[in-house]
Order: structure tokens, then C-alpha cells, then sequence
């Protein structure tokens, strides 16, 4: 597929172009479907990444967010095996890995690693979030850099106090992280 055609697709993809989607999931369902299927999941569980896959993909097109290295199609398959990988591991099942041809062999490694790391993104962004407003001015100032003199100027602290602060503040932040069940699930086997 040339990259005009590829192009075709993904605004056909992100307009809801129905020939399209059919066209997708005629080809590559049956593809997932076998994968996950082979893998410890039945055909619901294969419907239910499959179609997962198509709005992750969607959204993440929508709001382009989203920079391409490899085919549609590549993509969205590379998306349904971590839905798959990450629902066997909340079952506490062991992952079958058996390649297929047409389709793996295309896949880049580097999509996986991403959305591990946009999940790690995801999990830090919204802790942070749920941290006092406080805490969230002094570990900004400090993630941007600044010195702990900036950062007690800034605040209208002593030096000494800032410093407790900014202990207490990434204390509980990576309290709240370590908490969250995205935490375990992405960090159960490192």
C-alpha cells in the first residue's frame, strides 16, 4: 500500500467511512480472532479487543495524537495484541506467543514500548492531578528545574521548608502512583 492510499485510509478510519471499516474488519478481524482465540481467549474476548483496538486507534487519530511508523492495519493489530497481553495478564494467564506470518512480521517493536509509555504518561499525569494544589507548584517548579532557592522565592518559603515540602510532595505522589491499580498491572513483572 503507497503511502496516498494509506493516507486514504486513515481519514476514511477517523470519518467513519463504513466501506472502510468493513473492509478492516473482513481482513484483520479474523486475524485477531485467531491470535487471541490461539491465545487463551474465546471469540467474545476476541470481538471485545478487536473493537477496543478500533477506538483506541480512532481516538487517538481524532485527536492526532498519533504518528504512523507503520501500516493502518499494522497498527490496530499491534493495538488488539497488548489489549490481549494486558487482559491475560489480570487472568493470571500465560501468553502463547505464536507468529503470524503476514502480519507480525511488519509490526514494529517500538509500538508496543509506546503505548506502555503513554500508559506510564497517563498514570503519572493523573496522580499528579489528584495531588494538592501546593504540591503541584513546588514539584512543577522543581521538575522545570529550578533550585530549591527559585523554588523558596517563588513560594514565599525558607529553603529548609521547601525542601521538606518537596519531600512530602513526591513522598505522596509516588504513594498515590503506587496505589493505582495501572501501577500493578504495569509494573506486576519488572
Amino acid at each position: 500500500m503507497n503511502k496516498r492510499e494509506e493516507r486514504g485510509d486513515i481519514l476514511g478510519f477517523v470519518s467513519g467511512d463504513k466501506e472502510l471499516l468493513e473492509d478492516i474488519y473482513f481482513r484483520y478481524y479474523p486475524v485477531v480472532k485467531s491470535f487471541v482465540t490461539k491465545n487463551s481467549g474465546t471469540e467474545v474476548d476476541a470481538k471485545d479487543v478487536f473493537q477496543d483496538a478500533l477506538v483506541f486507534t480512532y481516538q487517538k487519530l481524532k485527536s492526532d495524537s498519533l504518528d504512523l511508523n507503520c501500516s493502518l492495519t499494522t497498527y490496530i493489530f499491534a493495538v488488539c495484541r497488548n489489549i490481549w497481553m494486558n487482559t491475560l495478564r489480570k487472568r493470571k494467564k500465560s501468553l502463547e506467543w505464536k507468529q503470524i506470518p503476514e502480519i507480525t512480521d511488519e509490526i514494529n517493536s517500538d509500538i508496543i514500548e509506546r503505548l506502555e509509555k503513554e500508559q506510564r504518561q497517563t498514570l503519572f499525569h493523573k496522580s499528579f492531578l489528584s495531588l494538592g494544589e501546593t504540591c503541584q507548584k513546588v514539584l512543577r517548579y522543581f521538575f522545570s528545574g529550578k533550585t530549591m532557592i527559585e523554588i523558596s522565592e517563588l513560594m514565599q518559603y525558607s529553603v529548609g521548608y521547601t525542601r521538606k515540602k518537596k519531600f512530602e510532595c513526591k513522598a505522596r505522589l509516588i504513594e498515590i502512583i503506587e496505589e493505582s491499580p495501572l501501577f500493578k498491572e504495569l509494573y506486576k513483572n519488572e
